[in-house]
């Protein structure tokens, strides 16, 4: 019989065995049923919250900004300066502060390259700074927190710069211009054969030498040409100034000889200087004169010296006087040679610059001080030298006015010796006004033919073939020196 599935009544209900043990909270929370259900981040915070606060730094701040570089700087308006601003932000113990956020504020319409940036390595930061457009003093903040350093840079008004440097010049200057050149020398020292062969000159036999020399503590190069079989003392030198700034090629004197024809072409030593860092070639042969390169100043005196060694070292050459021949740049060498020395006897210039204070010269100073240099042979030097020291102060006015005033043989028309020159009126390296200003001066003078002769030709350009009847000009002026 199966048993019954209730027992009906009361029930007896057995005590346990052990006693039931006291409860422990704290116990229980260890039980593995209580760890699973254990709440670790809330028990970590209730834990903390019955313990102290833990420490805290406070994080550093600026409190100093130095300059680096950068102030008290001279530009054009509206153009960058040439320094960086860099500044370096220190904290309250005077150490450098990284990763500190830094603003850097132009006034009156300028322009930093970023409105803000942070501190890198050693607290430094650096902005390029473009000036506004308004002459005069700007300022520039620079900010981080509480910190601030103040810049200042003067913008210049160019064209009111320009003003002041191209007045005229003065007796003054002049003459401190012809007390600078008469301090020089340019004695034949340290004079070195470098090659001596036989060469053809246009046909004719001659000999060739490349000879050195030393000229105000540089070593220089030239050639020197003697047709074979000249007695001595017999044949006037003639020195030919070349253009450009690439240096010269012996070949090249090829083109005065020609040009000047078989009549002509054996009367005379010719004389090539290099002028300082440029190279005279020959083949595949350069030697390279010494010294940093000087357009039309010091090119003068690398003329002398070398004419110096011609007589010297030259049997055939004619004692007491010279003649130069120049193009371009040579041009206007051979003008200020003739100027600086009197044993110049005659002088061709094809387009060569005389006047440094002119309209042309002031156009190409306005584009250089503008950062924007001219392609032109002497630009780069004038703009290193003269144009940028003086935008930034390292120059004064009355030293920059110097540096035209030396290059300008227009102001020393009267000492030039008898010379004919040429220029063409679509010339677009050499501005005809430069032949213009040369005229005005020697008819002022009242000077003119046969002392004094000029060529303009219409539609001519900076190339003497493109000048015509230019050669038999020069050749009849320069058989002139052999009494023809």
């Amino acid at each position: 019989m199966a048993p019954p599935l209730h027992r009906h009544g009361p029930t007896r209900h057995r005590g346990p065995a052990h006693p039931p043990a006291p409860h422990h909270p704290t116990l229980a929370l260890t039980t593995p049923r209580a760890l699973r259900r254990l709440n670790l981040p809330l028990l970590t915070l209730l834990i903390t919250a019955c313990g102290d606060d833990p420490p805290t730094t406070p994080d550093p701040v600026a409190a100093t900004i130095e300059i680096l570089s950068g102030d008290a700087q001279r530009a054009v308006q509206g153009l960058p300066l040439e320094d960086h601003v860099a500044v370096r932000v220190l904290d309250d113990a005077s150490r450098p502060l990284s990763g500190a956020a830094i603003t850097f504020a132009p006034s009156r319409g300028g322009r930093a390259d970023s409105a803000s940036t942070a501190t890198g390595d050693g607290g430094r930061a650096s902005a390029i700074w473009v000036l506004g457009p308004d002459p005069g003093e700007q300022s520039l903040t620079v900010s981080s927190g509480n910190a601030s350093a103040r810049l200042t840079a003067e913008s210049l008004d160019l064209e009111a710069e320009l003003d002041l440097l191209f007045v005229p010049a003065t007796q003054a200057e002049m003459d401190a211009v012809r007390a600078d050149w008469a301090g020089r020398s340019a004695p034949s020292e340290g004079v070195r054969v470098e090659l001596s062969e036989d060469f053809s000159l246009g046909g004719s036999d001659a000999n060739l030498r490349v000879v050195s020399h030393v000229v105000s503590g540089h070593r220089h190069y030239g050639a020197i040409i003697t047709p074979a079989g000249a007695e001595e003392e017999s044949l006037p030198i003639l020195a030919y100034l070349h253009g450009g700034d690439n240096g010269v090629s012996i070949a090249d004197v090829q083109i005065a000889a020609f040009g000047l024809g078989e009549d002509l072409r054996e009367s005379f030593v010719y004389v090539l200087p290099s002028f300082r860092s440029e190279p005279l070639r020959y083949g595949e042969t350069r030697w390279v004169s010494e010294g940093i390169s000087s357009p039309w100043d010091y090119d003068v005196d690398d003329v002398i010296a070398l004419v110096n060694v011609a007589f010297e070292t030259t049997p055939e050459a004619k004692p007491g006087g010279y003649n130069l021949l120049g193009g371009s740049r040579g041009g206007g060498v051979a003008l200020l040679a003739g100027i600086r020395d009197e044993r110049v006897e005659r002088i061709v210039s094809f387009f060569g610059p005389t006047d440094f204070f002119d309209d042309w010269v002031r156009e190409i100073v306005r584009e250089a001080a503008r950062r924007m240099p001219r392609r032109l042979t002497g630009v780069a030097h004038l703009d290193s030298t003269i144009v940028q020291p003086y935008i930034r102060g390292d120059m004064t006015r009355s030293e920059a006015r110097l540096e035209l005033v030396r290059r300008s043989s227009v102001l020393f028309a009267a000492d030039i010796p008898p010379l004919q020159i040429h220029h063409g009126t679509i010339d677009f390296v050499v501005s005809v006004s430069q032949a213009h200003s040369l005229i005005r001066a020697m008819e002022a003078l009242g000077r003119g033919a046969p002392d004094f002769e000029a060529y303009i030709y219409e539609s001519g350009g900076h190339d003497f073939l493109t000048l015509d009847e230019a050669i038999p000009r020069a050749v009849a002026f320069l058989a002139r020196a052999l009494g023809q």
